[in-house]
């Protein structure tokens, strides 16, 4: 039997800052004239790929006078960005890949480089991956603290916005090797009435979805070589425990979000009666189609 799985992703995400000033009339000091903060405006977030999320920020500082920059950053709530689901983790860090600590202490490790309009630093934005979280907008405010020979001259506000993509993923078990993959055969052997097997289907989605269970036969095994009387083995099928109507060809069901990002559902099939059939191989093929609902 073969298994299919369709899913469909969008995502969109946004970063703002704003420019500020700071003047300092003290002779031969560092004084700042103006502050920005800019940064990628389509950075995406894939719940269920394999692998982190990159985004990256560049802090620009116009200033006058003799300015050797430091540079913290600070919260103004949690270390996290929150939205419709469970907050989603992520960190800030410097062109060395180290972690910039949310304390608002200075850190040396941003290194300022000398840019067209004024010195400029990077900033990489850090999602982890496997974050199964609802799909929608993630947010939170911080504070960009800058420093100039070891005091602070300057805060700037601004925000991370993050759009979490709806996805969906369906994997199955074969109930012979247990490995999960994208197609699986239930191998009955020789058949007889009443004989069951199960496979588990394993649904990763951040949103609400809708499975389609289709059958090629409308819930017969077929002979594979022979037509005629005799030639087709009626069977049963249930997803949870709840018989599927397949005779029709196709049965829906819908499910609401799962609260961590994965389901496992239990896919079975029984066999009916198999008397006075015809000798030979019986086959019918399944389809499981995932889709989200929001």
């Amino acid at each position: 039997m073969k298994w299919m799985a369709a899913f469909a992703t969008s995502v969109l995400t946004s970063l703002s800052g704003v420019a500020i000033s700071a003047p300092d009339d003290s002779e031969g000091a560092c004084s700042i004239e103006a502050v920005s903060i800019e940064g990628q405006a389509d950075m995406a977030y894939y719940p269920f790929a394999n692998r982190d999320e990159i985004g990256q920020l560049r802090l620009v500082v116009a200033a006058r006078g003799l300015c050797r920059f430091g540079f913290a950053l600070l919260p103004t709530s949690d270390a996290l960005l929150m939205g419709p689901g469970k907050p989603l983790a992520f960190s800030f860090r410097n062109r060395g890949d180290q972690v910039i600590p949310l304390n608002g202490n200075e850190q040396r490790g941003v290194l300022f480089e000398d840019g067209a309009r004024g010195r400029e630093a990077s900033l990489i934005i850090e999602l982890p991956r496997g974050q199964a979280r609802r799909a929608g907008d993630y947010r939170n405010n911080f504070v960009a603290r800058i420093f100039s020979n070891g005091r602070p001259l300057q805060d700037i506000d601004f925000q991370v916005s993050v759009h979490v993509a709806a996805q969906a993923d369906i994997h199955v078990a074969g109930n012979g090797e247990g490995q999960l993959g994208r197609s699986t055969v239930m191998n009955f052997g020789r058949l007889e009435t009443g004989e069951t097997l199960s496979s588990l289907l394993a649904v990763r989605t951040n949103s609400a979805y809708n499975l389609v269970v289709s059958s090629e036969n409308h819930s017969q095994m077929r002979h594979v070589s022979l037509e005629g009387e005799n030639t087709a083995v009626p069977y049963t099928a249930s997803l949870d425990g709840q018989p599927l109507s397949l005779q029709n060809g196709v049965d829906t069901r819908d499910f609401s979000t799962p609260g961590d990002g994965n389901q496992i559902r239990n896919l079975s099939v029984q066999i009916g009666d198999t008397r006075g059939k015809m000798a030979g191989q019986y086959r019918d093929t399944l389809r499981v189609t995932v889709t989200l609902l929001e």
